[in-house]
């Protein structure tokens, strides 16, 4: 946070600089705190992450009150935390108190709108910020885009991919179910789809040793063998998992009503454009022959 070049530790020698002038360049939010403060503590990364996600759009001042009373005495601080927002020169509004990050956002938007779009576009935006490990705030960003455009596929994708990636499956779900036609036949969405199946159909009481020790005692047991396959799937093992399904398959096409080859179409759904995928398809297809 030190670091950051939208955040700046207020003292009175900077004062002037950076909330009188600065002020009048763009908008100062000024946070006033102290460490015996608890909802301050708790109040500051909402502030912080803010200050980040609108790039500029503002500055956050902040003031310790204790080793800055002057300020705060100056500026009639009598209850902490206390934000107060500065637009050349003047205060435009305040609030005290730690309110919730949706709270605080409205407060800002009232004044100054909502953050702005980095170019390079709402996409690559909320995949930068989860690659940066901002995850909550990629989620936010694409759940705020897709309320505001219900309609738009893309972003619809996006967010599901988001909520997989997360852990949010029914919530990946519902992004899948909005999806028109067209939309769900596009290869994120498909991927998307087999990478669900995927999920459905794993077993989290088990464990892939457990798995194949079970083959080991009887060599026929199918619903080890699919639940293997299931789980080579998903830890990226797509060779194994082909195998594996594609064997039990062939050996009890009648387990789970025909799901080792549901399963086998849903892993090359999750594997996208993978060139691999056409040899797996012509091996499945050669074995069905």
């Amino acid at each position: 946070m030190a670091d950051s070049p939208f955040i700046v530790d207020v003292t009175r020698e900077n004062f002037e600089s950076v909330i009188l002038h600065g002020s009048m360049q763009g908008p100062v939010l000024v946070d006033f705190w102290a460490d015996w403060c608890e909802p301050c503590k708790s109040l500051m990364p909402i502030l912080a992450k803010l200050a980040e996600e609108y790039q500029g759009g503002f500055t956050l001042a902040k003031v310790d009150t204790e080793a800055e009373q002057e300020i705060a005495g100056q500026l009639g601080i009598r209850s902490l935390p206390t934000v107060k927002l500065i637009i050349n020169g003047a205060v435009a509004d305040e609030f005290t108190g730690a309110l919730p990050e949706s709270d605080v956002r409205a407060f800002l938007e009232k004044h100054i709108g909502a953050p702005a779009v980095p170019e390079g576009g709402l996409l690559e935006t909320a995949q930068a910020l989860a690659e940066q490990g901002q995850t909550e705030q990629a989620l936010q960003m694409l759940r705020e885009a897709q309320a505001a455009e219900p309609e738009n596929g893309d972003i619809a994708i996006a967010l599901g991919q988001m909520c997989m990636a997360t852990g949010n499956y029914d919530d990946a779900r519902q992004c899948l179910s909005i999806l028109s036609e067209a939309d769900a036949k596009k290869p994120e969405a498909v991927k998307l789809k087999g990478v669900l199946a995927l999920s459905d159909a794993d077993d989290s009481s088990r464990d892939e040793q457990s798995l194949m020790a079970d083959l080991e005692k009887d060599k026929g047991n199918s619903e080890a063998a699919y639940l293997l396959g299931v789980k080579q799937a998903l830890r990226g093992d797509t060779d194994s998992a082909v195998t594996t399904l594609l064997n039990l398959m062939m050996r009890d096409r009648e387990y789970g009503d025909d799901a080792a080859r549901k399963t086998a179409i849903s892993l090359f759904e999750s594997m996208g454009e993978d060139p691999q995928v056409s040899r797996y398809r012509r091996k499945m297809a050669s074995m069905l022959n």
